[in-house]
């Protein structure tokens, strides 16, 4: 396997160097095949999502396909605009007669390492910026949603030349392979952890990263919030992807005099998107594997459950579970839970719950409900994250105009839109300088005078 990734790095280098044509036109050719390939596949995507993760259509439409379509669409209609060279002033007391300008270059081969929990929305998501950017990829899918690691290198390999994009499939022995080549940068989404290695094996040959990490999403729910809408729009965001998303509301700090009454909301809003019996909902999905399962129902431990609970490991199934009173010392508080449940607790001043969230590392979203704008700029002055929503949840990934990713822990650069274009662009500086006039103020000997002209010429 290391000889086979070994050469097709070596011929994507040959291609970016020599052969590539990475104009206006080859890039918005390459997106425009890339979106005819997931047209066509689009019924065998929604399938193999639904054999790994137990997605609906609708959901899987929404979240994976529809989403990139969308980004699709988006990034043809600005490439032109994105890709021209800015022009930017020259001091001319300084640099006598030039023109500087700023112009995005492609990075040049770069490597986009990918998850299961959204294992096609997160690979071609970043997969079309480095496409309008330029770049010669390789992709590395999740070897634990194997459904759709093999359809997408099937699609991938009917589109286009390995020479240009390549998918690579295999456990992580496979990532730890790809880590020893000198990439021009690395695209990695997943927890932090294995963010941390990926930052490691990058800094052995200074290549840049772009981290789309995790943390504990909190939503704070203040005394003023309309209990009804924010009971809809905190349930859904939990229930997409069975919990199992990096922006999914994490826990709840409600205030003390909402919490009962958003409690019984809650349990009512489950009940009526996703019926009695949830197990037999068709908009309701499964755990990735055995393995998440266990993590999951070993965290419901000597737990208050006020909703939910019931699970079957052998069809992966968790309940949207609840639970209240949760101390701030128990297993479910100490990490991302990633999965379906739900941990409440209260706080009696805005200021406990800013002191609570910056118990832990900035992550990825703040959530509030409120109707304040004051309490809403006072948790945005007083704690850090990657996002910050009001009166709702995850609905911002929807914003292409919007930058996402994190902070510190929770990840590092920005990408969908314009920025995933930068992201995978190298702004160039460049300067074009006459030489009809080259005066000699910069040049030896220095003088006094020289001394006194350029001083001058720097204030």
């Amino acid at each position: 396997m290391i000889s086979h990734i070994k050469q097709i790095f070596e011929n994507q280098a040959v291609f970016f160097k020599e052969e590539a044509s990475m104009t206006l036109s080859f890039r918005l050719s390459a997106l425009t095949k890339l979106e005819e390939a997931i047209l066509k596949y689009r019924d065998e995507i929604h399938q193999a999502l639904k054999k790994d993760l137990g997605k609906s259509s609708f959901e899987a439409y929404i979240t994976e396909t529809g989403f990139v379509l969308h980004e699709l669409k988006f990034v043809k209609q600005n490439l032109k605009k994105w890709m021209r060279e800015q022009n930017v002033p020259s001091p001319q007391k300084l640099v006598f007669y030039s023109k500087s300008s700023i112009k995005p270059t492609p990075r040049g081969q770069v490597l986009i390492i990918a998850p299961w929990n959204y294992p096609f929305q997160l690979l071609v998501s970043p997969l079309i910026g480095a496409i309008a950017a330029g770049n010669t990829i390789v992709l590395k899918p999740s070897e634990n949603a194997a459904n759709t690691a093999s359809l997408i290198e099937k699609i991938i390999g009917e589109t286009f030349p390995s020479k240009y994009i390549s998918v690579i499939n295999g456990d992580a022995e496979i990532s730890k392979a790809l880590l020893e080549f000198d990439w021009d940068l690395i695209f990695f989404t997943g927890s932090t952890q294995v963010g941390k290695e990926i930052a490691k094996a990058a800094a052995q040959h200074l290549t840049p990263v772009v981290l789309e990490l995790g943390g504990k999403c909190p939503v704070i729910v203040h005394s003023d919030a309309n209990i009804n809408v924010a009971a809809r729009r905190i349930v859904w965001g939990k229930i997409i992807n069975a919990g199992q998303t990096c922006v999914a509301p994490d826990y709840i700090l409600a205030h003390k005099s909402v919490k009962e009454k958003l409690l019984k909301q809650m349990i009512k809003v489950l009940q009526s998107m996703l019926g009695k019996h949830v197990k037999e909902s068709g908009a309701y999905g499964r755990i990735i594997n055995n393995r998440h399962f266990r993590r999951l129902t070993a965290l419901l431990a000597s737990t208050n459950i006020v909703h939910g609970g019931e699970n079957d490991e052998r069809t992966l199934f968790i309940a949207p579970t609840i639970v209240d009173n949760v101390q701030p010392s128990h297993p479910l508080m100490q990490d991302e839970i990633f999965g379906p449940i739900l941990p409440v607790l209260e706080y009696e001043t805005i200021e406990d719950a800013i002191r609570f969230v910056n118990r832990y590392t900035p992550p990825l979203a703040i959530y509030q409900f409120t109707g304040s704008n004051k309490q809403f700029d006072l948790v945005a002055r007083h704690t850090q994250s990657g996002a910050l929503l009001k009166n709702d949840t995850i609905i911002h990934l929807s914003n292409l105009h919007l930058p996402f990713g994190g902070v510190r822990q929770s990840g590092m650069g920005n990408y969908h839109g314009k920025y995933s274009f930068e992201a995978f662009s190298n702004n160039r500086s460049m300067l074009k300088h006459a030489t009809f006039f080259d005066p000699s103020l910069r040049y030896p000997p220095y003088t006094e005078k020289k001394w006194k002209l350029i001083s001058k010429l720097l204030q």
